[in-house]
């Protein structure tokens, strides 16, 4: 709802605040008493990001600064009150708020109750730049002329506080350079009087304005006064070197040199037109979407790093990422024009084509050259080379306020040479891929709108009275949209070329998943009908393997993953492997597949949507079940294979008999490249099954996600293995599956633990022993204190960990497990080191070690030296320290436990460390730290930074070899 609708609706007049000179507040023509002056000051800060929660914390900063008294929060409350009784139109009756709102943490200043002059300001500055854009200048001229004029004297003059400050800071700044920008409009219009009488007035107030300067000296020279245009230049460059101690920028000098010798091209109209705009900053930025409704949350947030509250530097780089439809770019251009006030030095956009169908997407030296052109660089002078390229517009962002839009990313390679520009650059991108990995990037993923939100933009585009005639039908509209604007959008065009329809009829056609593509479409049947003509084409052919192929389309919308092998097909379609790539082969000819690889086949998202209508329409409900079991039983059955390969005193979880056959892996190295290139998509799949609600799929996904478990232990998948166990737990409460629900316990008990979080995987723990033990399982009820041993070990719980192996042991002895012997050998060790019994300690580790070793288990023999080399390293044993965990990663290495490697070799770097062994201890530790960084592991690499600290501060130039001071020179035990 806009201001005027507010106010309409309300009843009541608005408050008129001036911010822009002395603050003053009016209400139906009659002045407003603002209170006293932090009062005041509060009032600013709520007016500023008025729409926007202003915390109590950010209201006590604005106030008082880093010491606040000790009666700030209270005061906070007595200026809130005090400023509810001025503004709320019945005199700030208790919970009956209209203008002054609580929320959360903090409070918002409603729009449309109270109207402030610099909204105003900022509304016509961006109405100046609207119509420069469009080649208006006497339309910009009047803008810019209201713009100046909302101003009648230093900004929150008498307020007082850090933010008013900064806030005074801010918009001097902008009023200074609307004063610019208006000028050299006047020049471009030939008035050249005009603006040099402008700015002469402008350069008295500020004297060290470059670009003031820059606009005056041109103004003169056009005057006829070449000498006062050059006695300009002198005056500022003694002004700069009197009180800061530099010379002019180049822009200046080079006026100067121009205005020196009379160049004609100074009085060349064109020229003249030209060379003011060249001055001017770039303002590209598209215009925003009109109307913009919803994502609130993320406005703030964007805005907040964008032009911090503080003043600041904005964050280097933000990345908006999420579904295609999800609104990435409306956002962008939005919050982009929100902040345009932060960057004066300019706004840049370049639209990458990251995923446009049938356009080849942007080099980064195709991108670097548009930004360097805009920056003002002639096309000839932009290098070749990207990386000279990314250097020199580096060098023309230094010590500006700049911001860059990229639109459309196809991931971080593309923008890669774009990013690490000086401070004061934000680089603001939308992309589809993830940017999480991203050095110093904020990213933030867009999902589905608010349902109320969704609602406001089918109201915006078909009309609030359509919409509001039936809310529910509207909600279920926008549920069935999905919360995408792209689908919204569509939906309301629908609606809008049937204005006979009501929401509910189209909900009721969206509800039908036969017609959804059909609903959802505009201008896009021609796209449909390709791809039918090819099915039939295919289906209705001669040969077999067209027909084949023809099948294969019609069962991949069964699979939600996002590449195929020949292998899974098979086992969709129930043919042989070498068939099935056949289809597949043929389905690439025919443009239906896209290649992926070696072996690899994948799916363009409108083709997908089309094979998923296909199954739906053209398989029968137990076929497509039954294709379904076929594949997760595939997927599951080589992904247990695979890890009894990688390491076979892993004991697997239970797996139901199935036909499929695994894939047959024999090496080591083919069973790490099966579950590396595969695990995205069998965690796909099983998720896909969790979710059904046929209990034999579902059940079938649960096995499927156990089959991962090592995999995902080794690789630190963390997310992956918590959501499939918890999953996996929802379908064994739903079924009643005990046996499924003990296994699922200790599953989320091991990904709470990976993720530090001890107590809240121990209930897990103890639930998945009491059903091992109602179960009868001894086996289970072994391994479950094993576990549990371990999560009383994390949460410092010593005693009770050693008690738990004590039992274990027991239990593994009675029933001949190896595997659990060693395992409580080894975890019973760990807890004594904790406890101080360092001889049962050393006798427990040793024992389990050696039984690791026999057995040729590089698991435990990894796990187990880290533990004894730690032992080592607490005892002042370096040396022996080091012999340990140079095995511990070779063991780690063999198998692809990525996360223990990790922890050894940090401890590595510690033990050279202390021997006094710089080289080897930096090499480490910076191994590890890479590794962590992959793994996007916190503790991890929290571990490795430490002791990256230790070495530097034991060694100044740790890269240069010193001797071992004598204090670190240890024996071996």
């Amino acid at each position: 709802m806009d201001s005027a609708n507010e106010r309409k609706t309300s009843g009541h007049s608005p408050c008129r605040l001036r911010m822009l000179g002395p603050l003053a507040a009016w209400r139906d023509g009659r002045s407003v008493d603002l209170g006293p002056p932090l009062q005041r000051a509060a009032l600013c800060m709520l007016a500023a990001h008025m729409g926007q929660v202003a915390t109590k914390e950010a209201l006590i900063s604005g106030l008082w600064g880093e010491r606040p008294p000790n009666t700030a929060e209270q005061s906070v409350y007595t200026y809130i009150a005090g400023l509810r009784r001025i503004l709320e139109p019945q005199g700030g009756r208790r919970g009956s708020y209209s203008v002054l709102l609580s929320r959360s943490g903090g409070y918002v200043l409603a729009r449309g109750p109270v109207e402030v002059d610099v909204e105003d300001f900022e509304r016509r500055l961006a109405e100046a730049r609207r119509l420069d854009g469009d080649g208006d200048l006497r339309g910009c001229l009047r803008a810019l002329n209201a713009a100046v004029g909302c101003w009648s004297g230093p900004a929150l003059c008498g307020v007082p506080g850090p933010f008013a400050q900064a806030e005074r800071a801010r918009l001097e700044e902008l009023r200074l350079a609307a004063r610019e920008d208006r000028a050299e409009v006047l020049l471009r219009l030939n008035l050249h009087q005009e603006a040099a009488a402008a700015l002469t007035e402008l350069v008295g107030e500020a004297p060290l304005r470059e670009r003031a300067r820059d606009l005056l000296m041109l103004a003169l020279y056009r005057c006829g006064r070449q000498a006062d245009a050059l006695h300009t230049y002198m005056d500022i460059k003694r002004l700069l070197a009197e009180r800061l101690g530099v010379d002019p920028g180049e822009t200046l000098r080079e006026r100067y040199e121009l205005i020196l010798r009379a160049d004609p091209s100074l009085n060349q109209a064109g020229a003249a037109a030209s060379d003011a705009r060249s001055s001017r900053p770039p303002r590209q930025l598209p215009r925003a979407v009109s109307g913009f409704v919803g994502r609130a949350e993320e406005v703030v947030r964007l805005r907040s790093l964008l032009a911090p509250w503080d003043g600041g530097a904005p964050q280097a780089v933000i990345a908006i990422t999420g579904a295609p439809g999800a609104g990435k770019s409306a956002l962008a251009v939005h919050a982009a024009h929100a902040a345009v006030h932060a960057f004066p030095d300019g706004q840049l956009y370049v639209n990458l084509l990251g995923a446009t169908p049938g356009v080849e997407r942007l080099k980064p030296i195709d991108v670097l050259g548009r930004l360097l052109r805009a920056l003002g660089l002639p096309s000839e002078a932009v290098p070749p080379d990207a990386d000279e390229a990314a250097a020199m517009l580096r060098d023309r962002l230094e010590g500006r306020r700049t911001l860059i839009l990229l639109d459309d990313a196809a991931g971080p390679e593309q923008v890669r040479a774009l990013l690490g520009l000086p401070a004061g650059t934000s680089v603001l991108i939308t992309s589809r891929e993830s940017f999480a990995v991203t050095d110093d990037c904020v990213q933030l993923v867009l999902g589905r709108m608010l349902r109320s939100e969704a609602v406001t933009v089918l109201a915006k585009l078909v009309g609030a009275e359509r919409i509001a005639a039936d809310p529910a039908a509207a909600a279920r509209l926008a549920d069935l949209c999905g919360g995408l604007p792209l689908a919204l959008r569509l939906a309301a065009a629908r609606l809008m070329d049937r204005p006979q329809w009501t929401p509910t009829e189209l909900a009721d056609r969206l509800e039908d998943r036969r017609r959804t593509l059909h609903e959802l479409e505009a201008g896009k049947t021609a796209v449909r009908s390709s791809l039918e003509l090819s099915y039939e084409s295919l289906a209705r052919g001669k040969s077999v393997l067209d027909r084949l192929a023809a099948r294969v389309l019609c069962h991949l919308g069964l699979l939600h993953v996002a590449d195929v092998t020949a292998h899974v097909v098979a086992a969709l379609v129930d043919e042989p492997a070498d068939a099935a790539e056949r289809a597949l082969d043929r389905l690439v000819r025919a443009h239906l597949l896209e290649a992926a690889g070696t072996g690899r086949f994948r799916m363009h998202d409108l083709v997908r949507l089309y094979t998923i209508e296909l199954a739906d329409t053209h398989l029968a409900p137990e076929a497509r079940k039954d294709a379904l079991l076929r594949a997760l039983g595939f997927y599951g059955a080589t992904a247990r294979q695979a890890s009894t390969v990688l390491d076979p005193h892993r004991v697997q979880l239970p797996w139901p008999a199935v036909p499929q056959r695994p894939v047959a892996l024999v090496s080591l190295a083919e069973a790490r490249n099966w579950l590396e290139e595969e695990l995205a998509n069998v965690v796909a799949a099983a998720s896909q099954a969790l979710v059904s609600e046929d209990d034999d799929i579902a059940r079938r996904g649960v096995y499927v996600g156990f089959s991962l478990h090592w995999q995902l232990s080794r690789g630190a998948h963390r997310s992956e293995q918590l959501h499939l166990s918890r999953r996996a737990l929802a379908v064994g409460e739903r079924t009643g599956d005990r046996e499924v629900m003990s296994l699922a316990h200790g599953q989320v008990a091991s990904a709470l633990l990976h993720y530090g979080r001890a107590a809240e995987a121990m209930p897990h723990q103890w639930a998945e022993l009491e059903l091992k033990r109602v179960l009868g399982d001894r086996f289970g009820e072994m391994r479950a204190l094993g576990n549990l041993a371990v999560t009383h070990l994390r949460l410092e719980q010593y005693a009770k960990s050693r008690e738990c192996t004590e039992k274990q042991r027991v239990i593994a002895r009675e029933i001949g497990s190896d595997v659990g012997e060693r395992h409580s050998l080894l975890i019973g060790g760990e807890a004594c080191v904790k406890l101080g019994e360092l001889t049962e300690a050393l006798s427990l580790l040793r024992e389990g070690l050696a039984l690791a070793h026999a057995a040729r288990d590089r698991y435990h023999e990894t796990v187990g030296l880290a533990i004894l080399a730690r032992f080592y390293l607490d005892c002042g044993d370096p040396l022996s320290a080091k012999s340990s965990l140079e095995r511990s990663v070779r063991c780690a290495l063999e198998i692809g436990y990525r996360l223990q490697e990790c922890q050894s070799l940090t401890l590595l770097g510690r033990a050279h460390r202390l021997l006094g062994e710089p080289e080897q201890a930096l090499s480490h530790v910076q191994s590890a730290l890479a590794i962590a960084r992959s793994l996007q592991d916190d503790e991890l690499r929290h571990e490795a930074e430490a002791e990256l600290q230790a070495i530097r501060a034991a060694f100044p130039r740790p890269d240069s070899a010193r001797p071992r001071p004598a204090h670190l020179v240890c024996s071996r035990r």
